[in-house]
């Protein structure tokens, strides 16, 4: 308490605030208390400890554009070159130990690409900052990130000119802005995400999520459900037969993967290894039409070849080994 007392001028009631708005602040990560508490001893400490706190809760977050303007105010920082001035001294005054440089660029105004490259111990502070400057270039100076690259205390952010402002964001929202949609869709419906959470959680995340539509076939008897492309079309707004074979195969990977369709697909060339989880012959020969109807509704064909553990699936043009058949034979039922 001493230390709040002195830093307000031995005004108690606002020693008493300052805690008040501090626990109000930090409802939601008590683990970090103590860290704020031995941040206490000295006014220097109890602002680093905040501002590192609070920068490292800011990840995967983008700045609200009335702070940005604050921060960076676009009527003043017009040239690049004014910029990367204005936020070396803005750095070098406080206690982010961070270094900023900007190259690359052909044009001070409204470049056709420019280069930031941030130098530090941090990579939190690195990531904040760099996410500031990539809100400011994308706003203001018509930039889209193209790149991000990190290795041994340094970031480096690479930018194109885009006067598509809708893919100049999507690119601040790939890089900087990934836990946007996650927190606001957490905040529209959160006793829902609490209780899928902690069933996930206290299952080990032994959970299959399907859409309603394809439950309803399995509930109503209809025979074996058709190819499971619904989640594949709903995240690229497209069927599945318009979407580049090499995304829809990311996606089915990470799709499948995360809705506990298969544990794990691995890609290598023109094959794709499915470690599907399942023992019975029957779930392993659904799973496996289940993919080749996805591949098909592509307009690709594939030939499988199972096992208790593995469902290899090549492309139709990709002679499969006669071994490889043989090793991979399973019993129908």
């Amino acid at each position: 308490m001493d230390p709040l007392i002195t830093k307000n001028k031995g005004n108690f009631s606002a020693a008493i605030r300052e805690i008040i708005d501090l626990i109000d602040t930090m409802l939601n990560n008590p683990d970090d208390v103590s860290k704020v508490i031995d941040g206490l001893k000295t006014d220097y400490n109890f602002t680093e400890t905040i501002m590192y706190w609070l920068i490292k809760q800011a990840r995967g977050k983008l700045i609200e554009q009335e702070v940005l303007d604050n921060i960076i105010d676009p009527a003043k920082i017009v040239l690049i070159s004014d910029l990367e001035k204005y936020l070396d001294d803005m750095t070098n005054g406080g206690n982010w130990q961070t270094s900023i440089k900007m190259d690359n660029y052909d044009n001070n105004i409204i470049p056709s690409g420019v280069n930031v490259i941030l130098t530090g111990h941090s990579v939190y502070k690195m990531e904040f900052l760099g996410g500031i400057i990539s809100s400011f270039l994308v706003t203001h100076k018509k930039q889209e990130i193209v790149s991000l690259k990190r290795e041994a205390n340094k970031l480096i952010v690479g930018f194109k000119q885009q006067h598509n402002t809708n893919l100049a964001k999507q690119s601040l929202v790939r890089y900087f802005g990934y836990m946007e949609d996650i927190l606001l869709e957490v905040s529209k419906n959160f006793e829902f995400w609490k209780c899928i959470a902690n069933l996930y959680r206290q299952t080990n995340y032994n959970m299959v999520v399907i859409p309603k539509k394809y439950y309803n076939e399995l509930l109503t008897g209809t025979g074996v459900p058709g190819c499971l492309t619904a989640p594949i079309e709903a995240i690229h707004r497209i069927p599945v037969k318009d979407i580049p074979l090499e995304k829809l195969i990311l996606t089915m990977k990470s799709v499948y993967e995360h809705m506990g369709i298969v544990e794990r697909i691995d890609m290598d060339e023109n094959t794709l290894n499915i470690y599907h989880g399942y023992s019975d012959p029957r779930a392993i020969e659904t799973i496996e039409k289940l993919l080749l109807g996805v591949l098909d509704a592509h307009g690709t064909r594939y030939e499988s070849c199972c096992s208790e553990n593995l469902i290899v699936l090549s492309r139709a043009n990709t002679p499969v080994k006669e071994e490889m058949s043989r090793s991979f034979n399973v019993q129908r039922v």
